[in-house]
């Protein structure tokens, strides 16, 4: 699947976002970790990723709901 220009900008301001807001360390896991956290229909494996961070499921929703909010505070979301 090609990504164009503008998506790939989108994902990298996105990356900065939540490394800028102290989530670097855990993102860089999961990405390095793709194949372990994410299906192959690209959806997140949420056993996975509790294995790779080593965090309960809970700890887990919490993370992304702060990824979530960090990344809205930015405007990029629309939920």
């Amino acid at each position: 699947m090609k990504k164009n220009f503008l998506e790939v900008l989108e994902r990298q301001e996105i990356l900065q976002i939540l490394e800028n807001s102290g989530f670097g360390s855990a993102i860089e896991a999961l990405l390095l970790n793709e194949s372990k956290v994410y299906t192959k229909k690209g959806r997140l494996n949420k056993s996975g990723a509790c294995r790779i961070l080593g965090l309960k499921p809970k700890e887990l929703e919490d993370f992304l709901g702060k990824c979530r909010d960090a990344i809205k505070a930015n405007q990029f979301l629309d939920d």
